[in-house]
């Protein structure tokens, strides 16, 4: 694997991004490994110096992600206006 930066070989890959760095071109950076509710607060289990290739960059405020939230039930949304359909249907008649 070549340095994502300068192309000589790398020695190790970002933490964040996953670009493969050497030891010339890495550089550190804080990551949370995880995080736990205790006794009403919350703490988390850090790296002071992950690896980072300093070309990515990271978020400092966490990024809604409801995209992945189950998706809705589309027959859920069509029942009331199917049921509005047919009932329309039926007065025709």
């Amino acid at each position: 694997m070549q340095c994502w930066i300068c192309a000589s070989p790398a020695n190790g890959t970002c933490r964040f991004c996953g670009r493969a760095v050497c030891r010339e071109d890495a550089k550190t950076h804080p990551f949370v490994l995880e995080v736990y509710p205790s006794d009403g607060s919350l703490y988390g289990l850090a790296v002071e110096d992950a690896l980072h290739c300093g070309v990515c960059k990271p978020r400092p405020e966490p990024v809604l992600m409801d995209f992945l939230a189950a998706p809705k039930a589309p027959n859920a949304a069509k029942a009331p206006k199917a049921a509005k359909a047919a009932k329309a249907r039926k007065s025709d008649e």
